[in-house]
């Protein structure tokens, strides 16, 4: 009877536990024991996006890539008031692929920001491809604001699943006191092991001010009742917690990165597998490049490993060869390739154009040729040119473009010239999809929604502030002077489009696009 007595006391202390270790839960989970020591600076102007702006100051950022959304206002003003720069383009996507190209460029994190809902589903093919590449980017997202998410608010989506398989490391924002810790742990992250994208996500209502925020707490008419008046101390007491302790003075400060280091025994035994080998190939892929190193110190001849002279001699009487209209892309690549400047950075984004290119155009050196990698992603050319130009300012930034694959990024053109960041494009105009058409057509005995027309992309070039330039049969005998004019033009601060109309070649025959 003792020890029924003795568990009988012990299941009514438990059960008097429970509800105390719920309220204590529910306490925590409000702030009410954080609100106890910190303060709530209710007459401070200050706002999310300063503390935003003092970590990627903090951590090396200069550029910061965009396309505004009211979402994320406050992280690009304060951002510009710190001497971050602000770049805006004409889609998302490119945002990121220019924040991508900083990331491989500069040994820095990439960083872009977009605007809550369509702004960040944008994004996505742009950072599976950052993934890809293993390139450290940080992504920040605009959010609905913490109390209506799940709830039908505008541009409310739930965000952070369609993130989560694409990138390293992912928050949700939930109070202003988290932004700087979260932050810092993202950028590192980025860096850390392999790197690969990060994403932060910030509701609305963590980056204004409280001034701004309060009102939208406010109820429109005095609550009534008891559910009325916990209804009116919950939203009282969310709001306080939500900038409790904002403002107090936090470490912006990187943190530590922890890139992998081969051991000596790991040397050693490359070492031994070299010295024994009589035909040594190395492959060497991007991680090479860690940590973070001038690689503009090229030791190696200056075009990359010598070409095979039978090669050579077969490309150059590809070259020769008439297309029966318009002009042999090989004569143009190599023409091109002949007058491009020794600092050149190359980027390509297109198929069958760019495929050839790849035989004939000769990277000058590591980091000097940007493609979007084992994704294959078609559309990189606008973003990447332009952290390619922001990085490398002295340097000619050639796009090869397939009149394809131009269509996704030509708008930047518009970015180009209002962020003066004059490059050149040139685009293999052959009127059709060519690397899809090359095998559908023998295959399946149909190019459909493989034509394209000889669409006036020069034209376009000029509208958004550029300078367009056709080139066809006509234009052949002044090819040459026609590009010297084009990088004239850039050197003097206009970005520039070559539209080449091109024919068919058996060049590429036989090469697969799946």
């Amino acid at each position: 009877m003792e020890s029924l007595g003795a568990v009988g006391a012990v299941l009514g202390c438990s059960a008097c536990c429970i509800p105390v270790v719920a309220l204590l839960l529910a306490a925590y989970k409000l702030g009410l024991f954080y609100q106890l020591f910190h303060q709530t600076e209710t007459e401070s102007p200050r706002h999310g996006g300063e503390s935003v702006a003092e970590v990627l100051r903090a951590h090396g950022v200069k550029f910061l890539f965009t396309l505004v959304g009211g979402h994320i206002s406050p992280i690009l003003v304060a951002c510009e008031k710190v001497g971050i720069r602000i770049v805006d383009t004409r889609h998302e996507a490119s945002a990121v692929f220019a924040a991508d190209a900083v990331a491989r460029l500069s040994g820095t994190v990439g960083v872009a920001a977009v605007t809550a809902g369509p702004g960040l589903t944008n994004t996505v093919t742009a950072v599976k491809n950052a993934q890809m590449a293993e390139s450290p980017v940080l992504l920040l997202g605009g959010g609905a604001a913490t109390l209506l998410q799940g709830r039908g608010a505008l541009q409310d989506i739930d965000q952070m699943s369609l993130f989560k398989p694409l990138c390293k490391f992912c928050a949700s924002i939930r109070t202003v006191r988290e932004i700087v810790p979260t932050l810092r742990k993202a950028l590192a992250i980025a860096q850390s092991g392999t790197p690969g994208p990060v994403f932060v996500e910030f509701p609305i209502d963590t980056l204004y001010p409280y001034h701004l925020v309060s009102k939208e707490f406010a109820p429109k008419t005095p609550p009534k009742g008891l559910m009325g008046s916990i209804i009116s101390w919950y939203l009282r007491n969310h709001l306080k917690n939500l900038f409790a302790g904002a403002w107090e003075a936090r470490d912006v400060c990187p943190l530590s990165v922890h890139i992998p280091q081969a051991t000596e025994d790991q040397v050693q035994k490359c070492i031994e597998l070299v010295s024994r080998a009589k035909k040594p190939v190395i492959l060497l892929g991007s991680q090479v490049t860690l940590p973070p190193s001038p690689s503009d110190h090229w030791a190696g001849p200056k075009h990359g490993g010598e070409r095979d002279p039978q090669f050579v001699f077969y490309f150059r009487a590809k070259a020769d060869e008439k297309t029966e209209r318009h002009l042999n892309p090989i004569k143009v690549l190599h023409c091109v390739d002949e007058l491009m400047a020794e600092d050149s950075i190359i980027v390509a984004d297109g198929g069958d154009f760019v495929g050839t290119a790849a035989y004939i155009m000769r990277p000058r050196g590591p980091l000097r040729w940007l493609d979007p990698g084992a994704f294959g992603t078609l559309g990189v050319g606008g973003g990447f040119a332009l952290g390619a130009k922001l990085c490398r300012p002295e340097s000619e930034v050639w796009i090869i473009y397939g009149d394809g694959s131009l269509g996704y990024s030509v708008a930047e053109f518009d970015t180009f010239t209002r962020h003066k960041t004059p490059v050149l494009a040139l685009v293999g105009n052959d009127a059709c999809w060519s690397q899809i058409s090359r095998e559908q057509v023998p295959i399946l005995g149909s190019n459909v929604a493989c034509g394209l027309a000889f669409t006036d992309y020069h034209v376009v070039a000029d509208g958004y502030g550029g300078k367009g330039y056709l080139v066809g049969r006509e234009e052949e005998s002044r090819l040459r002077e026609i590009i010297k004019q084009a990088q004239k033009e850039t050197k003097e601060g206009k970005a520039t489009l070559l539209n080449v109309l091109i024919g068919k070649t058996n060049f590429r025959e036989g090469s697969i696009s799946v």
